[in-house]
């Protein structure tokens, strides 16, 4: 059964609005995971202080640091990965919509 023009307008209306709230989300939890990044880089240092390099899971002088944003890391990955997922259908509905025109 094919939906109807307006029908199809609220679905992507519907669409933006959960993808913007999973977006602001996101934001939230990244900015709570740097925070902790510098909590932890405040109390025990930095690897490779010289430089910023990124934390990088493979190497052994992070392991500290990802241990201890684990639990942060992992929710803001599950969001991201939410995130994209509704952009994704936002994307799809809105192609849909310019096929129906």
């Amino acid at each position: 059964m094919k939906i109807s023009h307006e029908q199809l307008m609220a679905q992507i209306a519907e669409s933006a609005v959960e993808y913007q709230l999973a977006e602001t989300k996101r934001n939230s939890l990244r900015r709570e995971l740097n925070s902790m990044y510098r909590v932890y880089f405040d109390a025990y240092g930095r690897p490779f202080a010289d430089s910023n390099k990124r934390v990088n899971p493979h190497d052994k002088e992070f392991e500290g640091v990802i241990a201890f944003t684990d639990v942060a890391y992992t929710r803001w990955k599950t969001q991201r990965d939410l995130t994209t997922k509704l952009k994704r259908k936002m994307r799809m509905l809105v192609e849909r919509l310019e096929r129906a025109l």
